[in-house]
């Protein structure tokens, strides 16, 4: 039985049949995340806009902008005036006149078994109302056992058009990952996709396929149709069962692997496409630990740029490499977050070591969830406010104080040994952070030192900015290995370009081209170099700043 509430909640957020897709304007993430936190916050629920009285109360509340203020200190989406602006009253009122398909859609959906889960679900994954908070799915679609969703997962990625050398190594690491306890997450598309999540099923264990298209026919596909009526595979979409592929539904599908799982394994990308971005949004946010295969010999161009860096933010998470000969034992201290040494000495990663307590439990899963409880309740510590803040339950079920998501109770460790362990892993890594913090520091110092001696500081008042910027610019470029820079890597060094405009550094960086201050050699990449006079000139003056 469907809710009064999962209801409306489908209604602002969701179309009913292929048809509606143009003629419908549903909800985006950030539009309901933001009006469903205003509601919550005065009092209402989705559910309050099916009644009309308490709809027209609700609605002449969300008229007066006041009414805002207090939704607008806990969630700070980018244009958020913006997406205030796109919720009219019309709009709602078009969306919540569709009754009638609502209904329909219901009962063809049913009738192939899809179930619908809000964020209140117990199985709806903590996971994404964690990180996402309130751009997490207001909804999941699914077929299967949504038990699964609450089992340890590694999730794995990789191209639709993979080789046979693909496909075997993606066996090996999901054998590996299932002796150690772990079931596969995956993204359910043609590929090293559906070769992972078959492997695991083969071998009597279970998968969760996150669909980027139609729910409704996957569901009656013959890959899958017997494994979910053995309740080993459940398959799930944030997008209306019957939605059609699209690149940006797939984009926007693979933060939810990385999310359901405890680490997830790259085994084959390019330098563009959804398996690229998507572990670069992982690295980005460091959600879970990447391990990177390099079982293919030369590296595939997109494993070799995730573990070289190339393309990546400079404060961004490293990927861990991984290999065919990589052990159990290795793989399940990755899984964790710890570095370990490999027998791949191609590549060195430099992420953070989580603490990994001694414990009696026997099952490796078990001593992988303690690990990870122990490891965010520091963090957890260190951003928070207050160590006890003020529980209280919204309306999607979630135990919160405005956005902060508080975490359960995590287990503590009475053992001696385990305890001496802990304080010298501490006593480690607050070393090699100060090391690496120092040496970063000074990398960045030297470059802020010799672009300000560029200058002349007597005359700076007369000198504009976009001058100082392609100053300090000449300097970063001559400092590179090949004399060439990557916009991405801009954005580290000139954050304030961000506060006056989000295009600023564009707008800058095409005027400096326009000019013939700056080279762009490719038109598909957004990299930059100086021309030949500017460079030695800059090299020259880079030199004589050394020397001094």
């Amino acid at each position: 039985m469907i809710s009064e509430n999962i209801k409306a909640i489908l209604l602002l957020t969701s179309h009913f049949n292929s048809n509606e897709v143009r003629e419908y304007k549903t909800f985006s993430i950030n539009e309901y995340g933001f009006f469903a936190y205003w509601l919550y916050r005065n009092g209402f629920k989705p559910e309050s806009l099916l009644n009309d009285e308490s709809f027209n109360e609700a609605w002449a509340l969300w008229d007066n902008p006041l009414s805002h203020i207090e939704a607008k200190k806990v969630i700070d989406f980018k244009g958020l005036e913006k997406t205030i602006s796109n919720i009219s009253f019309e709009r709602i009122q078009h969306l919540l006149n569709r009754g009638a398909s609502l209904s329909l859609a219901i009962d063809k959906w049913q009738s192939a078994g899809v179930w619908i889960m809000d964020r209140q679900h117990p199985h709806y994954p903590q996971n994404f109302r964690k990180q996402l908070k309130h751009q997490s799915p207001a909804l999941l679609f699914g077929v299967g056992n949504s038990e699964l969703l609450t089992k340890n997962s590694i999730g794995f990625v990789g191209s639709r058009d993979c080789s046979v050398e693909d496909e075997q190594s993606t066996k090996h690491y999901v054998e590996q990952i299932n002796r150690l306890g772990f079931q596969v997450v995956s993204g359910a598309a043609k590929g090293v996709d559906t070769h992972a999540m078959l492997a695991s099923l083969e071998n009597g264990n279970e998968a969760i396929g996150i669909m980027a298209e139609s729910l409704f026919r996957a569901s009656a596909s013959n890959n899958w149709r017997q494994h979910l009526k053995d309740n080993k595979l459940v398959l799930i979409s944030p997008f209306f069962p019957e939605s059609r592929f699209t690149p940006a539904n797939a984009m926007a599908r693979n933060k939810y692997i990385y999310l359901l799982s405890k680490a997830t394994v790259v085994i084959t990308s390019g330098e563009k496409g959804g398996t690229w971005e998507g572990a670069k949004e992982n690295l980005k946010r460091n959600w879970v630990p990447t391990l990177v295969s390099t079982h293919k010999q030369p590296l595939q161009a997109g494993n070799n740029a995730l573990l070289t860096g190339n393309g990546l933010t400079r404060n961004c998470a490293k990927p861990f490499p991984i290999s065919l000969s990589s052990t159990d034992e290795q793989i399940f201290n990755l899984i964790s977050g710890k570095e370990v040494e490999t027998t791949d000495k191609t590549f060195t990663s430099h992420a953070e070591t989580s603490e990994i307590p001694e414990t009696s439990q026997g099952h490796q899963s078990n001593l992988l969830d303690s690990s990870l409880a122990k490891a965010e309740k520091k963090k957890s510590h260190n951003s928070q406010k207050s160590t006890e803040p003020t529980q209280q339950s919204d309306l999607f079920g979630e135990q919160a104080d405005n956005d902060l998501v508080t975490e359960s109770n995590k287990p503590e460790f009475n053992n001696s040994k385990a305890s001496k362990d802990k304080e010298k892993l501490d006593s480690d890594v607050t070393e090699q952070v100060v090391k690496i913090a120092n040496e970063d520091e000074s990398l960045e110092s030297q470059t802020e030192e010799r672009a300000a001696q560029q200058l002349n500081t007597s005359n700076i008042h007369s000198v504009s900015l976009i001058d100082l910027f392609y100053q300090k610019l000449s300097v970063l470029i001559v400092e590179t290995s090949n004399n060439l820079i990557d916009k991405s890597e801009l954005e580290h060094h000139f954050p304030e370009l961000e506060i006056i405009s989000k295009t600023a550094l564009d707008k800058w960086l095409k005027h400096l081209v326009d000019e013939g201050k700056l080279l762009r050699p490719s038109a598909k990449k957004k990299q930059f170099s100086l021309p030949k006079a500017s460079q030695e000139t800059s090299t020259i003056k880079s030199k004589n700043e050394t020397q001094r």
